[in-house]
């Protein structure tokens, strides 16, 4: 459960998770500990796998030439005023 170089209060901290997550899902604080390795070790993969994918599926850009069509710009804009 321990980590070289972690702090007492991160492992104070991680115990706590545990026994909240062994509480909430009726579990002894042994699997509880092996059931959030694994949804951390689940949530790192799924990370990964994005990264490795270079964004892609992550959500699709819009085709070129969707956007929006520019408005003419006023002749008399404050903007391009000179003093």
């Amino acid at each position: 459960m321990t980590r070289s170089g972690s702090s007492r209060a991160d492992e104070l901290r991680r115990h706590r998770e545990i026994f909240v997550y062994a509480r909430e899902h009726g579990l002894s604080l042994r699997d509880a500990e092996k059931a959030t390795a694994r949804e951390r070790s689940l949530a790192a993969q799924a990370r990964l796998d994005v990264i490795q994918r270079c964004g892609r599926g992550a959500a699709q850009p819009a085709p070129i030439g969707a956007e929006q069509p520019q408005r003419a710009v006023p002749e008399d804009a404050p903007w391009m005023m000179r003093d």
